[in-house]
């Protein structure tokens, strides 16, 4: 089987300790976001930002520890999908950073996700795709699970999208305020996980794609506990502020039902 590089394994312990200390910071501290690489108000956005890069923790543990590539396919889609839309949010509101109040921050930021969705496609192996190996397979994906990240996938393009190019209309339905700059970066998560369904639906077997399942479900819960923090001091005058926690409780609910039917169609 195809190793992965060692470059990639620098890549992985670099977005891990990155991705870590966002999530600390934001989830931790989200009143000092207004101090991060660029202003992220209000702290409920700053929650919503480091909440998602749990993900990208995730991600990067596993390039770190993995050592062959086709144990790291079920990332490939999720992360692409996230850099392309964290590039261009970056490079659309370069002129908003906090270059004099947070320089370092700020040019950490920029390089990181500047940098990075090119040279880890470049860095990236393309020999003949590997197949698991026969004894490592867990059965087909079954297809409720399928069907699953169908609709995840359609709901996470969709809103992915809207952030990216209308950010005033989903400022409109969100329950708290967005601003551009804030919606197009957490357009970036939506990508990660519509990423991480399409990866799914396309997937023939139970192990390629169970790490990116335990992601999403790993996004859905971490979100969720942000919404039963903020849930209370929602504007009332805003909307969605019950549907939004409804919805990622639903999708949840329904994916980890796939799942444990998933872990008992293997085992059976």
């Amino acid at each position: 089987m195809t190793e992965k590089p060692d470059s990639i394994t620098t890549v992985g312990i670099t977005q891990t300790l990155l991705a870590s200390a966002f999530v600390v910071w934001l989830l931790g501290l989200p009143a000092t976001g207004d101090v991060f690489a660029w202003p992220i108000t209000p702290a409920a956005t700053a929650m919503f930002i480091g909440a998602g890069f749990v993900g990208r923790a995730y991600i990067g543990y596993f390039l770190y520890r993995e050592r062959y590539w086709v144990n790291l396919r079920w990332q490939v889609a999720a992360n692409y999908a996230f850099l392309a839309f964290i590039w261009l949010a970056t490079l659309w509101h370069m002129d908003e950073m906090n270059w004099e109040s947070s320089i370092w921050v700020a040019h950490v930021w920029a390089l990181a996700y500047t940098i990075e969705p090119v040279i880890l496609f470049l860095w990236e192996p393309r020999a003949a795709p590997d197949r698991i190996p026969p004894d490592a397979r867990q059965g087909p994906v079954l297809p409720a699970m399928k069907q699953v990240a169908m609709v995840g996938l359609v709901a996470a393009v969709t809103l992915a999208g809207l952030m990216m190019i209308n950010p005033e209309f989903m400022d409109t339905r969100w329950p708290w305020p967005l601003d551009p700059f804030n919606c197009r970066v957490m357009s970036g998560f939506l990508a990660l996980n519509a990423g991480w369904c399409y990866s799914v639906y396309a997937a023939e077997d139970w192990a390629e794609v169970k790490k990116a399942v335990i992601g999403i479900e790993l996004f859905l819960a971490s979100q969720f506990a942000v919404w039963l923090f903020l849930v209370g001091g929602f504007d009332p005058a805003r909307h969605n502020g019950y549907v939004y926690g409804a919805l990622l409780a639903g999708f949840g609910v329904a994916i980890a039902y796939c799942h444990v039917r998933q872990e008992r169609a293997r085992r059976a």
